[in-house]
């Protein structure tokens, strides 16, 4: 009698409703537009999530990234989910959502010249060659230690000042993400810079979500609203069809760039571990394909969910 009434407790545990959950996520720079791809797939994800959710997009443009996660264990919680570059540091002190958000198009870096230097640096083809030059990063950037440890020299400031910076040649070349730099080129204020043909540099990277460790509840939804999404094929229709993918996979033209391939530390080998279906890989998909699933960007309303602010 008693095991039969553990069973019905338990049944009717299992099918209660999740309770609505606010997800507040911070943006670093304020800059939803370079984000609007990572913010299009945590609408993804909270659309296939059980539960009935709601979004709130909290901009940062003067917080750094170190702040930024301390705030996510604020007992305030100003945000509760934060989405940034791997770090072994951050997979051990925040809970990470363990689904690359841009299947590794991070980790595929195109540098910007100044313009009138592209004939001068045209030429780098080789890790040897790309040693030779200054590169600029942000501070805090996880990806630091990658540039690092394969023997580069890396010149760090603030995001913003990045971009004068290689204007007034304080460094070399400065790398992007490929599904980042279009979107950034296109700035009026950035018309005297472009991207260096011909070459690129990879390695295993990417975007994750994090959340406190203290919020077990928040890494669950977000990691069973992409999984659902991934099955459902839903994944793939928005990451194929976002303009900044789209746009990153046609001009970036991947498959005639030589490659520079730099190693990971040794810390950062638990990347190893994700599963390949969530990785891109050069060639994988034809740029032509348009699904029918209709694109879910940061500025479109998921059903169920309340609108990006």
């Amino acid at each position: 009698m008693v095991s039969r009434m553990l069973l019905l407790i338990l049944g009717l545990l299992l099918m209660a409703p999740t309770a609505a959950q606010t997800f507040r996520v911070g943006v670093l720079h304020g800059d939803t537009e370079i984000f609007d791809y990572e913010l299009s797939v945590l609408k993804l994800a909270l659309a296939h999530a059980p539960g009935d959710h709601t979004l709130e997009v909290v901009p940062l443009p003067e917080t750094p990234q170190q702040r930024i996660f301390a705030m996510l264990d604020s007992a305030w919680e100003p945000i509760n989910v934060f989405f940034s570059g791997y770090s072994p540091e951050r997979e051990r002190r925040l809970l990470q959502v363990n689904i690359p958000l841009t299947r590794g198009l991070l980790g595929y870096r195109l540098m910007v010249v100044k313009a009138e230097r592209l004939a001068e640096l045209k030429g780098i083809d080789s890790l040897a060659e790309l040693r030779r030059y200054r590169i600029g990063s942000g501070i805090g950037w996880p990806d630091n230690d990658v540039l690092q440890a394969n023997g580069l020299e890396v010149i760090t400031s603030r995001y913003d000042n990045l971009w004068r910076m290689l204007a007034m040649e304080r460094f070399d070349l400065f790398h992007r993400g490929v599904q980042e730099i279009y979107t950034e080129l296109a700035r009026p204020e950035h018309q005297q810079l472009a991207v260096l043909p011909g070459m690129m540099v990879v390695f295993p990277y990417d975007y994750f979500f994090y959340v406190s460790v203290n919020r077990p509840g928040l890494h669950d939804l977000l990691l069973t609203g992409l999984v659902n999404a991934y099955n459902s094929g839903a994944f793939m229709a928005n990451f194929l069809s976002h303009p900044a993918i789209r746009r990153a996979l046609e001009d970036g033209e991947l498959t005639s760039r030589r490659v520079v391939r730099l190693a990971l530390p040794e810390t950062y080998q638990s990347l190893d571990v994700i599963p390949q279906r969530y990785w891109h890989a050069v060639g994988e998909h034809p740029v032509s394909l348009r699904p029918a699933t209709p694109l879910i960007t940061a500025t479109t309303p998921v059903v169920g969910h309340s609108p990006a602010d």
